[in-house]
Formats: structure tokens, sequence, C-alpha cells
């Protein structure tokens, strides 16, 4: 049985929609990342992020090493086995988990640090945004010729790519999507198990308020 620890909305959703593709048995700990972090918490996970999956013994941090690790533990399509499929499928994995994902942290950082009446106007936020609209103008570009993002096939990353896309109210200054990327969202967004773990997440955030 595995165990997902997440918090509504972040990027542990793409976890939580993986486990549901992989009609694995899972249950679930909803972290509240506004208030301070359980101790049964950081035990499992000292640093204090989400997602985090507990399989027996094993603890896997880190939302692109987790969906790594479900994938290729039951062979699930959305991660091909091995050759360029897979270094490609990998590729734009780790460029939705570790280029696009930090520059918006850093947008949210700064508008924390400066409120939002100051971050709208500041070089250092709207640079962020610059840097954030290219990566989405380069996604819409890789997507002219394909219907997702590292195949002609849906894989991890573009399940990633639109849970991050759902980030967009977030911003003090939205990012303006093209019209394939926003095709891509409707395709994932339209399948069962990503429907599903949005449909969880929103429950269990409407029972909790």
């Amino acid at each position: 049985m595995y165990h997902l620890y997440y918090a509504p909305a972040t990027c542990s959703l793409a976890v939580h929609a993986l486990l549901h593709e992989i009609a694995a048995p899972f249950d679930t700990t909803r972290i509240t990342l506004a208030e301070p972090r359980p101790e049964s918490f950081l035990k499992v996970n000292p640093r204090g992020s989400v997602p985090v999956l507990t399989h027996g013994e094993l603890v896997v941090r880190e939302g692109g090493a987790i969906l790594t690790y479900l994938a290729d533990a039951h062979q699930s399509p959305l991660l091909p086995r091995d050759g360029a499929a897979r270094a490609k499928a990998l590729e734009w994995l780790m460029f939705a988990n570790a280029t696009l994902h930090p520059t918006y942290s850093r947008s949210f950082f700064l508008a924390r640090q400066l409120g939002a009446d100051e971050a709208g106007n500041h070089p250092l936020y709207v640079a962020t945004i610059e840097a954030i609209q290219k990566y989405w103008n380069e996604i819409e570009a890789e997507l002219a010729s394909r219907d997702y993002i590292a195949s002609d096939q849906p894989t991890l990353a573009d399940i990633l790519l639109t849970v991050i896309g759902g980030w967009n109210g977030w911003l003090l200054q939205p990012i303006q999507f093209g019209p394939k990327t926003q095709a891509l969202f409707a395709r994932i967004q339209a399948r069962p198990a990503f429907a599903k773990a949005v449909a969880t997440e929103t429950a269990a955030q409407k029972a909790a308020a």
C-alpha cells in the first residue's frame, strides 16, 4: 500500500493523478502548507515539502523522482521504458520539475516578501514572469507538430505541465497560454485519473475549510 502526503493544487497533484492512472492501492495525508508541519510528517520529510510517497520502509521525496519510480514500478505507458523516447520524456519531466516549477516558486516568494502592490511592478518579479512566459512559449512551439510535449502519446511531463499551468490564477501577472498548450491541458484534464485526483483534493479542501 502506497501512502501519499500531498497539499491540494500543488505539484503533488501529478503524483495523485498517476496513482489513479496505475490503479495502485494507496491512501493519503493532506498537508496544509500555510500551517506548521506536523511532527509526524517532519519525521518522514524534514524538508517539510510535498509530495512524499511511502511504500513500506521506502520513502521517496521530490515529485520527479516519485513519478519516475511509480511509472517504472508499474510499467506505465506514461514513461517509455528505454531509448530516445524515454530520454525525451524524462527531459520534459525534468524541465517541468526543475526549471518551470522553481521559477513559479520564485514568483510566489517575491509576491509574499514584497507584497502584491509592490511586487507587480518590481523588476525581479517582472523578470520572473517574463521567464515563465518564455518557457510556456517554448512549450507552445514544441507542440506545433504533436499533441503532447515529448511525443504523440502522453507522458508524465504532460501531467506535471498541466498541474503547473493551473497555478496561473496565483500570479499577479497571468501567463498567456497558446492554443496548443490549452488543448494539451484540456486533454490531460479530461483523463479520468486526473479528474478523480482533482475531485478528491477539492472535496478534501472544502471539508477542511
